[in-house]
């Protein structure tokens, strides 16, 4: 299998932290910044970084140009300026690039509170960010379209507290709970490889912070990529 990485938003939080932790797992990672962005910590990895614009898709294809193929892609992307939706628009560009490129498969980070977690999301969360779990949905529904081998992670609450080793993974849409990004990133790392995850939606929550129905099992992987 490829131990080829393409990583988009991985200049900070969680996918600066899958960098890190792909890094020591023996993975070659590239990752697109965004243009003029420095990135001394990816350096510092051993990363490969190519420069470009998620809204722009040539400069997507120029990303998966520079690494070899075909590479296991991985988007964290989200945020970005008023007016410019890489939430959907960007990741469906590196939706549809991966798709050109024969992508071995993708993971995409949205959140809970998209598709079919929405109805079990709390009008506080809704009201925040509600437009944007809507375009999160729209590129989880076009991944699933695009007919690429993928999986979709929905965090919970993401917080920057030091990591607890706890993250987990959940195929029950009505978790709730939070988790820190190091702990994401943890969680991430077997979905990178792990066939059992392919084509499943999966929640990401710290076990010591959730809160899910009676009888709610973890989705179980192997513990490393």
């Amino acid at each position: 299998m490829t131990r080829d990485l393409l990583l988009f938003g991985a200049r900070t939080g969680t996918g600066l932290e899958l960098a890190r932790l792909a890094r020591a797992a023996g993975w070659r990672v590239t990752a697109m910044i965004r243009p003029g962005s420095a990135a001394p910590e990816l350096a510092a990895l051993g990363c490969e970084t190519v420069e470009g614009d998620a809204l722009d898709r040539s400069q997507v294809s120029r990303a998966f140009a520079a690494c070899a193929l075909p590479p296991v892609v991985a988007s964290t992307l989200g945020g970005g300026a008023p007016g410019r939706p890489v939430d959907c628009d960007g990741n469906i560009n590196v939706i549809d690039t991966a798709k050109a490129f024969g992508a071995a498969r993708m993971i995409l980070v949205t959140s809970l509170g998209c598709g079919d977690s929405r109805a079990h999301a709390s009008e506080r969360l809704l009201a925040a960010i509600g437009d944007v779990l809507l375009s999160k949905t729209r590129a989880e529904d076009h991944l699933r379209a695009a007919g690429i081998p993928h999986v979709v992670v929905r965090p919970g609450g993401l917080v920057s507290d030091p990591p607890t080793g706890q993250g987990a993974l959940y195929a029950d849409a009505r978790v709730h709970g939070r988790i820190t990004r190091s702990d994401l990133a943890g969680a991430l790392l077997p979905c990178l490889s792990d066939v059992r995850v392919l084509g499943r939606t999966l929640s990401a929550i710290d076990r010591t912070r959730l809160a899910a129905p009676d009888g709610t099992v973890e989705f179980r992987l192997t513990a490393a990529a």
